[in-house]
């Protein structure tokens, strides 16, 4: 076993670094932070802070790697891995990779890391300090600004929601009042509607029945006049050779208009008038021509058709009474005579030119009673519809009354002052627009369609303070991509106000806004503890 003075000459040769300046010597443990010093006992072997292994405390700093985690190489550059402690006095000590020891370059502010060197290192922790203590008071001044306009957003954040409740009170009052005004305008409206109806209904019947009646008589003379016209020998009868002559009523265009087709048309080789009416028009009718060129005649007024017509017929029949007391005829007369009967004479305005003045589909105008009980419809309906759109309009109020008192505005309500605000942030090619708690847009300056980037889903900040960031979500698809999406990043600022819009990912746009809002209390008061890495 190696004697006590043994250990002790070879811990001071090996473990301890002398420096000699005239006749005094200091010894130095470099490259450890003082929180660690404590591992570090000279009179006891080191265990690696891995805990992979122990060796001899003579093995640190002995310029070779013992711990797989370098840890026994604090003040040395043997160990890729290991990590040398910067003391850096009046500043901030910082850690850098062991392998920056003694490389001629000067890491740490003091120099230390150069120790075994001749590289001289100027000392610049003070002037770091005075750096970095200006940066922090910079910050402190603009938090102390901003926290003092995020109070008085807070304190109008209360008058806000009081005024807010306050009003949605007195629009629930007001729709239960309207809601019961409406159930009465309702009821008066249906009672003004029901004579109204009874009364555009039997104007509609009338009408109708009229238009019924001069259909028929159109019906009636245009039948008569084809009659009339067919009957090119008028012997009472349309035969067979008479209506080939109308070929344009023959279906098979591409063979003759043959007499089976006709008799299949007529029923038999000739029909008389009634049965012409009955089996024959309508069949033909439709496709039917003059042979000769249509008359141009002078319009004529239905009322004066159905004047005619009925003149007509009386007089017809007056002279069939007469006949009766006049002597037999033979059969082939009384067939003619009965012909005459239904023949329209020539006079009588029956020709198809004049359809369009029978068929008048203009309904009349309502008569005084009709249109005074329309008129009070008409007043009742506009009443009920006024306080129906009150209604709806103050439905419409207590529901962004209730969406804003749903939006979670931060603890203490400092976000509220964005409740339906948008804000822009103008680049190259695009405007980004975010409305806050509502939607994200990327318009284009060149023209052309704006595209949603997302819609409003939740703050998804830190832990510590998830008002810090709040997310944007499905919005419109990327071309093979994935749905659009914000993330909104707040930082302290004087002014509310969009400063950056990036697509770090395909399709993620990042975005950072400075507001009052978050702006911190404990930063403005300068109590916030500062690690090294707020430098």
């Amino acid at each position: 076993m190696m004697s006590s003075n043994y250990m002790n000459l070879v811990l001071v040769s090996t473990l301890l670094t002398i420096v000699v300046s005239g006749s005094v010597e200091h010894t130095v443990l470099r490259g450890v932070p003082a929180a660690q010093l404590s591992k570090y006992v000279s009179s006891k072997p080191f265990s690696c802070l891995d805990g992979s292994s122990t060796i001899p405390f003579e093995f640190v700093n002995d310029d070779y790697c013992d711990c797989r985690d370098g840890s026994d190489e604090p003040g040395t550059s043997a160990c890729p891995n290991g990590r040398f402690f910067c003391e850096n006095k009046g500043y901030v000590g910082t850690t850098i990779p062991s392998h920056f020891v003694g490389d001629s370059i000067c890491d740490c502010c003091d120099g230390t890391d150069e120790y075994e060197t001749k590289i001289v290192c100027n000392n610049t922790c003070f002037e770091l300090a005075q750096k970095t203590r200006a940066e922090h008071e910079a910050r402190r001044a603009l938090h102390e600004a901003g926290v003092a306009k995020k109070m008085e957003i807070i304190k109008q954040s209360v008058v806000i929601k009081a005024d807010r409740e306050a009003r949605l009170r007195e629009f629930e009052q007001s729709l239960e009042k309207l809601e019961s005004e409406l159930k009465e305008k309702e009821e008066l409206k249906n009672q003004a509607e029901i004579p109204e109806n009874e009364a555009k209904e039997k104007h509609q019947k009338i009408w109708e029945e009229q238009r019924a009646v001069r259909e028929a008589i159109a019906h009636d003379n245009q039948m008569r006049e084809m009659f009339a016209e067919l009957d090119t020998n008028n012997d009472s009868l349309v035969s067979i050779e008479e209506l080939q002559k109308h070929t344009e009523l023959d279906t098979d265009l591409e063979n003759e208009f043959t007499a089976e087709e006709v008799r299949t048309i007529l029923g038999a080789d000739a029909v008389n008038f009634d049965d012409f009416n009955i089996t024959v028009f309508d069949q033909i009718s439709n496709s039917y021509k003059k042979l000769h060129e249509p008359i141009i005649e002078t319009p004529v007024d239905v009322n004066d058709v159905v004047a005619s017509t009925e003149a007509y017929l009386k007089q017809n029949d007056e002279q069939g009474q007469e006949q009766h007391h006049e002597e037999e005829i033979s059969e082939e007369q009384e067939d003619e005579h009965d012909f005459d009967q239904h023949e329209t004479p020539s006079p009588v305005a029956t020709s198809l030119e004049h359809e369009k003045h029978i068929h008048d589909d203009t309904v009349p105008e309502y008569d005084d009673e009709t249109k005074r009980l329309i008129q009070t419809a008409d007043h009742a309906r506009n009443e009920y519809h006024d306080v129906e759109r009150r209604v709806h309009d103050v439905k419409r109020e207590i529901e962004d009354l209730k969406r804003q008192s749903d939006v979670d505005t931060g603890v203490h309500g400092e976000y509220s002052a964005f409740i339906d605000q948008c804000y822009d942030y103008e680049e190259r090619e695009y405007t980004y627009r975010v409305c806050m708690f509502k939607d994200a847009k990327q318009i284009p300056k060149g023209g052309g369609g704006e595209v949603i980037v997302g819609y409003w889903d939740s703050w998804v900040g830190p832990t510590t303070n998830k008002y810090l960031k709040m997310k944007y979500s499905n919005g419109a698809t990327c071309w093979n991509g994935p749905a659009r999406s914000l993330t909104v990043t707040f930082r302290c600022g004087i002014e509310h106000k969009v400063v950056d819009v990036r697509e770090p990912t395909r399709c993620e746009y990042a975005m950072i806004f400075e507001t009052p809002s978050a702006c911190d209390e404990t930063i403005a008061s300068g109590t916030q503890h500062h690690g090294h890495e707020e430098f």
